[in-house]
């Protein structure tokens, strides 16, 4: 009798491990299918991109090569503004602004230095004399 009890005790063991082993299965079948949603759910959404995508792809050479260029290009540049000597160019426009100071005083000085009062006057005084030579021209004209 007792074999008899180990025997269904046995069983249910095996029956309840099946049970679970059923379950486990379902659920691996449920995720299977939504793996497989999913997938075609990506791909329906990547297929109207295919296209560019390859379009894409083709132009990475020639984005490569102007990178490439660029960057050549930008080292030329770095290694001449290494070999640049700012101090002494500096030092040029220093002088050409103490120039150009020196030349601007200079003219101010003489702007200064015109009478524009006894200019005024004589302006006027011509005035006054060209005025009757105009009117005089204007009768044979």
């Amino acid at each position: 009798m007792e074999e008899k009890n180990e025997m269904l005790e046995l069983m249910k063991k095996i029956e309840e491990s099946s049970r679970k082993q059923l379950l486990y299965t379902r659920i691996q079948c449920i995720a299977a299918v939504l793996a497989v949603a999913c997938f075609a759910g990506i791909y329906f959404l990547i297929k109207d991109f295919l296209p560019q995508i390859s379009a894409i792809i083709t132009q990475i050479p020639g984005v490569v090569a102007q990178m490439e260029t660029v960057l050549g290009n930008l080292e030329v540049v770095t290694t001449e503004l290494a070999a640049v000597d700012f101090e002494s160019m500096i030092e040029g426009v220093n002088t050409l602004v103490a120039t150009g100071q020196i030349g601007l005083e200079e003219t101010v000085s003489k702007l200064n230095d015109i009478d524009f009062e006894a200019l005024n006057k004589a302006i006027n005084n011509l005035s006054q004399v060209v005025e009757p030579l105009a009117k005089f021209f204007k009768v044979f004209g």
